[in-house]
């Protein structure tokens, strides 16, 4: 595991173990968990690790709230 995941808050991982979060296996699920329950600095975090290309990419799949998309898209000039 990277050590950035370390590095986020560890309310994002409630159900799950941090140390097990595999940021390229779980990329889908980790920008979600971000996305609804993160802190800006996770956010920033995330910012950091993905691309904006990568994030337009994903887009599509992520299951988002209306304004978490919003921003999401916003971010990346969609």
């Amino acid at each position: 595991m990277e050590l950035w995941v370390n590095s986020l808050s560890a309310e994002l991982f409630w159900d799950v173990l941090q140390k097990e979060v595999d940021p390229d296996q779980h990329e889908r699920w980790l920008i979600e968990r971000v996305m609804h329950r993160g802190r800006w600095e996770d956010w920033l975090l995330l910012r950091a690790h993905y691309s904006k290309n990568k994030l337009i990419d994903l887009l599509p799949q992520l299951r988002l709230d209306a304004r978490s998309e919003h921003f999401l898209r916003l971010y990346c000039s969609l």
